[in-house]
């Protein structure tokens, strides 16, 4: 059996090696999942794995349906001379390995974080590495970072919108796979919340699921909103909210053992701008929080009636 002390020297060993970049020159030595169509070199790594090329620059599409673990990240020129990242793809049973290795206990619980608008995979890469050592050093969670294809630059954020759906299918691809961690939770980061609504299904469970500052309709839990469209359409996107909710793992009692947390700042002007829709304003999750409506003085009041009673219980700002 683990003592704490022998479970401390194990994370400490684990992380050194995973981070110690000055030998290996590795960009990111951990584990990720990116929906970005990564290109076969034809060569492999020392220990066997295919070793492929990808980055930010390369364009998403609405039918993407591809999602691939990596590891050993690197920065590295292709043929004509470009900088581009090189990395080891994994199959989901070697990503599992990784994941359990750096728990405590031996059984991870991966943390898949999903990044929002103008985020580059360097940028979102960086950012979880040092979370990683900073925040989520007790052996207990493995951030993973989620890279889906973002043009970058504010004048390309109608452009990024196009291409969430194609990196939700990607991510959907992978839901039998990502199966095999019995235990596991989501964080989006403002539109990666666009992605996460259309990976929502229900065959897709997850502990807990962090929204945070969601660039998606403020109402998208209401039931007037889940009510609207076509009632014989079970794919119309006003049921993703209830898709949402639906991805949380159940207890012996049948109820979610976990929720779908909403955190939002009122203060959060990078929201104000995607407000705009199709000429209509449509305030953001990330700037109200779930649960709110406007009062007859037309300020916003916290309301859960105004929730879909299916799911009100399931989510907590």
């Amino acid at each position: 059996m683990k003592t704490k002390s022998t479970s401390s020297i194990t994370l400490a060993i684990f992380l050194l090696q995973v981070w110690s970049v000055a030998s290996a020159g590795y960009f990111y030595k951990g584990l990720a999942l990116t929906s970005i169509d990564v290109i076969k070199t034809g060569e492999k790594s020392e220990g066997g794995n295919p070793l492929v090329h990808f980055d930010g620059t390369i364009e998403g599409r609405a039918d993407d349906k591809d999602a691939t673990f990596l590891k050993n990240i690197k920065e590295v020129k292709d043929a004509t001379g470009k900088k581009v990242l090189e990395a080891e793809k994994l199959t989901v049973a070697q990503a599992k390995a990784i994941i359990n290795q750096a728990s405590s206990d031996g059984k991870g619980k991966p943390l898949f974080c999903i990044h929002g608008f103008n985020v580059q995979p360097r940028t979102h890469l960086k950012t979880i590495k040092e979370a990683t050592l900073d925040k989520f050093n007790k052996g207990k969670f493995m951030p993973i970072p989620v890279m889906w294809p973002s043009e970058g630059g504010t004048t390309n954020y109608w452009g990024d919108r196009e291409t969430t759906p194609g990196a939700g299918n990607g991510l959907k691809i992978l839901k039998q796979a990502l199966d095999s961690f019995p235990s596991k939770s989501l964080l989006a980061h403002s539109m990666g919340n666009r992605v996460l609504r259309y990976a929502a299904d229900a065959k897709f469970k997850f502990d807990n699921i962090f929204m945070v500052a969601a660039d998606v309709r403020h109402d998208i839990f209401h039931k007037d909103y889940i009510n609207s469209g076509d009632a014989n359409d079970e794919n119309r996107t006003e049921l993703q909210g209830k898709k949402i909710c639906s991805m949380l793992s159940s207890g012996s009692n049948g109820k979610p053992k976990g929720k779908v947390y909403v955190l939002y700042n009122g203060a959060d002007y990078a929201l104000t701008g995607s407000r705009f829709i199709k000429l209509k304003l449509t305030s953001r999750l990330g700037a109200i929080g779930a649960h709110y409506r406007r009062n007859w003085a037309l300020f916003w009041t916290e309301d859960k009636k105004v929730t879909h009673p299916d799911i009100v219980d399931c989510i907590e700002n």
